[in-house]
């Protein structure tokens, strides 16, 4: 009997009552017995079992024939009982754990035999239904896994190929060297028969800077392509890759056959801050292309040529100011031979010609002491030489400033009879970097030789000291000569060469130069930078490279 339960009604306080779910269970339970024939079953066990009592207790009064059919209909009872119990309910629960079994086993696509009757047929068409879906769970995991590995696969060799093009770039020693590891790089991993650089050069024209796979024929018909002449000139106007399934139009442009018919061109632009340089072609096969024409190989590839045009760029850049250093460097060399030999050589011209004047004379003491003279101004133009040499030859010893100045002023002291003081007001080590103390010490040693050589002075005075705020360090030079007898906007072409190499010099260090002279009244330079600024090395320049792998 199902049992109730009294539940307080909140607003009359009368009893409800609520049967249980029992009752649905065992309509459930009935209709399973009905579907699985247990009912049946039950009445051929019962049928079964009258029959061998009746045969039991009625066996001598019942004819022969009324007893051979109770025994019949009792084993036949018995069979069909046994053969429904077995065909409902124990040969599913053997399928059912039989496909357990498989399921464990990894044969997700296994199915059990559904039973036409039986509660247990519904179960194991569930179950197959279960397996199903388990199955294509599992194969559409699979081939998503298949997918991520490929791409993890194919992130991974991108990832390579712009490190082994990064490492190019970083330890090539020229551009050529760079352009052509690069192409060796990106020939060997998409197989490509050949490749090319093509810059644009000054007439706007592809001129062929480096290859790998060409003859010596293509590459003398290739050498130089008008830009516009076909699709590698076409490039400037996209950002990305470019493909030519066909190498004919390119056969027909320089009169030469390209490889085969089965190749295709890939164009990838080489640009630096929105400037196209030049393109790399890839000579590949149109099977091999189809098989990575996807967003990703494209995505490098001009990732990088962006790379390499950067890296173009900074050559080129390399190459000018490379250039401009040595214009600056033959400047510099100019204004020390102006301010040391070449006067001395031209007072060695002026002192032959007066010997020349004596011999004529035939006056043998006056020649004699020309000669001497001669002698005394070629030897000083032999010690002049050696010290340029040394000057350009040999790198400045690189030590604090002030000991180094201290070295420049007993240098002087030997080579000239001009009374010179050195003060500072610098009680630390004062280290600067590479730059600012090769053209510190440059100012300093060409103003002693100017004093030297042009002041007539007496007294030299250098004073280095840091201004009030300890930010700015200012270095004095001066002296009691004869001072400068034209401005810098009055001299002739060629004079003041030494000034103005020192003026250049302290424009490099964004320092400050002022020139004090007035004629009789002496020379000041008055040299002031920043010396923080003067203490920081410059920066090494690095390239970036980067690529999405996401």
């Amino acid at each position: 009997m199902a049992s109730r339960s009294k539940t307080l009604n909140p607003d009359g306080g009368q009893l409800s009552f609520r049967f249980m779910p029992e009752i649905s269970s065992l309509r459930r339970a009935l209709g399973c017995i009905f579907r699985c024939r247990a009912f049946g079953t039950l009445t051929l066990l019962g049928v079964s079992l009258l029959g061998l009592v009746l045969i039991d207790l009625l066996s001598p009064d019942l004819p022969a024939l009324l007893h051979q059919a109770l025994i019949l209909l009792a084993a036949v009872s018995l069979f069909f009982s046994f053969y429904w119990i077995w065909t409902d309910l124990l040969k599913p629960v053997i399928d059912i754990e039989e496909w357990s079994q498989q399921m464990r086993s990894g044969h997700l696509d296994y199915k059990m035999k559904v039973a036409r009757h039986g509660e247990l047929s519904r179960l194991t068409s569930d179950l197959n239904d279960l397996g199903t879906m388990m199955y294509h769970l599992a194969r559409d995991t699979e081939e998503q896994l298949q997918v991520h590995t490929a791409h993890t696969e194919q992130k991974t060799q991108s990832l390579s190929i712009l490190y082994d093009v990064a490492a190019s770039i970083n330890i090539s020693s020229s551009l050529e060297d760079l352009l052509k590891r690069f192409l060796k790089t990106l020939t060997d991993v998409i197989e490509a028969d050949a490749g090319a650089v093509r810059l644009v050069n000054e007439q706007g024209d592809l001129e062929l800077v480096a290859s790998i796979g060409f003859d010596d024929e293509l590459i003398e018909l290739e050498k130089l392509l008008p830009a516009e002449s076909c699709v590698c000139g076409q490039v400037d106007q996209c950002d990305e890759l470019v493909y030519q399934d066909s190498m004919l139009p390119c056969g027909q442009t320089v009169h030469h056959p390209f490889f085969g018919h089965d190749l295709g061109l890939i164009v990838v632009p080489l640009q630096y801050q929105g400037s196209t340089l030049g393109v790399y072609n890839l000579f590949v096969r149109k099977d091999i292309f189809d098989s990575k024409n996807n967003s990703d190989y494209r995505e490098l590839f001009t990732s990088i040529g962006r790379h390499l045009g950067m890296a173009i760029a900074k050559a080129r850049l390399d190459e000018e100011s490379t250039k401009l250093s040595i214009m600056q460097e033959r400047n510099r060399l100019s204004y020390e031979l102006h301010d040391s030999l070449a006067q001395t050589l031209t007072s060695i011209r002026f002192q032959v010609r007066v010997l020349d004047e004596i011999l004529h004379q035939d006056d043998e003491a006056t020649l004699w002491q020309q000669l001497e003279r001669i002698e005394n101004t070629v030897d000083e133009a032999n010690t002049e030489l050696r010290s340029l040499i040394a000057h350009f030859q040999a790198p400045i010893r690189k030590q604090a400033l002030i000991p180094a100045v201290q070295e420049i002023v007993k240098r002087f002291r030997t080579e000239s009879d001009i009374h010179i003081f050195f003060q500072h007001t610098i009680d630390q080590p004062l280290n600067l970097s590479d730059k600012y103390h090769l053209e510190v010490i440059r100012i300093i040693t060409e103003a002693l030789n100017n004093i030297r050589k042009h002041s007539e002075a007496n007294v030299a005075r250098i004073m280095i000291r840091k201004r009030s705020d300890g930010k700015r360090l200012q270095i004095l030079i001066e002296d009691d000569g004869i001072g400068l007898r034209h401005s810098a906007e009055e001299a002739r072409p060629g004079e003041q060469i030494g000034l103005n190499s020192m003026r250049e010099r302290a424009s490099r260090l964004k320092a400050d130069f002022t020139l004090e002279s007035d004629p009789g009244e002496g020379t000041r330079i008055i040299l002031e930078f920043d010396l923080e600024q003067a203490r920081n090395n410059e920066p090494s320049v690095k390239i970036e490279t980067s690529f999405n792998l996401t």
